[in-house]
């Protein structure tokens, strides 16, 4: 009975002290991100969201109250890129992660412009 008692105690103290490891190891990019593109019609506010899922980075856009379709999501050191569908057409967005903020840039049908967003607390 001792040992079943130890044992559980080191489990929990090894899950515990897993915990703060597993979000240290998250990639950077991960969180909600308050973003503004420039555009040839002016600012469009957007929230990214990115999340791990099973070891994948998943990210999800709004923009304007409506979620857009986003797909290969990537990170390579600091610079993340996805694609996201938009009225019909697919945009490359591709931004560096600088602690809380993102800069970069997007690019589709056959316009461009930059990105820049903050992390939400």
């Amino acid at each position: 009975m001792k040992n079943a008692v130890r044992l559980t105690l080191v489990l929990a103290s090894l899950v515990l002290a897993a915990a703060p490891l597993a979000a240290a190891d998250a990639p950077r990019i991960v969180g909600t991100w308050d973003a503004v593109a420039t555009t040839p019609n002016g600012d469009m506010s957007s929230v990214i969201v990115v999340k791990q899922v099973e070891g994948a980075l998943k990210a999800e856009l709004e923009i304007d109250g409506a979620k857009r379709t986003v797909t290969d999501e990537k990170l390579e050191g600091n610079v993340f890129r996805m694609k996201v569908q938009y009225e019909g057409g697919v945009y490359d967005i591709e931004v560096k992660v600088d602690g809380d903020t993102l800069d970069g840039t997007w690019q589709g049908g056959g316009y461009s412009g930059t990105l820049k967003g903050k992390r939400r607390p």
